[in-house]
């Protein structure tokens, strides 16, 4: 029996809603321990900003898959 090849789910970047992780600071190795990511998650304000931009994003996506 032949085995299907695994493949590994893409981490997706929690500040650029719909972008997969390109690893962008260097040392990281995703989302996970992203100095950037853990700096907009830790601030309020920007973690709100980053709610609405969220919720915008999947709002847009849901109006062009006629959701």
């Amino acid at each position: 029996m032949e085995r299907a090849a695994r493949t590994r789910p893409s981490a997706r970047c929690p500040i650029r809603p719909g972008d997969a992780c390109s690893l962008c600071m260097p040392g990281v190795t995703g989302p996970q321990d992203c100095g950037l990511v853990y700096l907009v998650q830790d601030d309020p304000e920007m973690a709100a900003e980053l709610a609405a931009r969220r919720s915008s994003v999947a709002q847009q996506e849901r109006l062009a898959s006629g959701r």
